[in-house]
């Protein structure tokens, strides 16, 4: 019986060893040819869709004053030549240049800037449109 004893206590003792050591194991990862779900093929994602081109615009104005009242500063208003194409339109004064998407965010920074410099006492942060017409820039 002691002997019985014995040999099952070191069976047991060794399976314990042995389950202990696996228990941080990591598995082997599975060989090619083994059986299992095929493989597929690696498929790229597709390509996103290129953005739309930027288009930049500048607007005409019959008037300095509408024109400061879009931009608020007088030195963002150019001069329209007397020989200009614009100047069948009505136009005497072109605006800055701005994005097409972005013409609310063009205006406030230069409202922003021109209180920043002391020309307006504050910041109208409602759009204007004062211009009588707007001109695509090409580059």
């Amino acid at each position: 019986m002691n002997l019985s004893f014995a040999a099952a206590f070191s069976c047991a003792f060794l399976v314990a060893v042995l389950a202990v050591a696996g228990c941080g194991r990591v598995p082997d990862p599975p060989t090619r040819g083994a059986a299992g779900p095929p493989a597929t093929a690696r498929s790229d994602a597709p390509a996103l869709p290129k953005p739309p081109m930027a288009k930049y615009q500048r607007d005409l104005y019959g008037k300095l004053e509408d024109c400061v009242a879009d931009w608020g500063l007088a030195g963002k208003c150019t001069p329209v030549g007397t020989d200009a194409p614009e100047r069948a339109r009505g136009a005497v004064f072109m605006g800055p240049i701005y994005s097409n998407a972005l013409r609310f965010e063009a205006q406030m920074a230069t409202r922003r800037e021109a209180f920043d410099q002391g020309y307006a006492q504050q910041v109208d942060e409602n759009p204007s449109n004062r211009a009588i017409a707007s001109n695509e820039v090409r580059s």
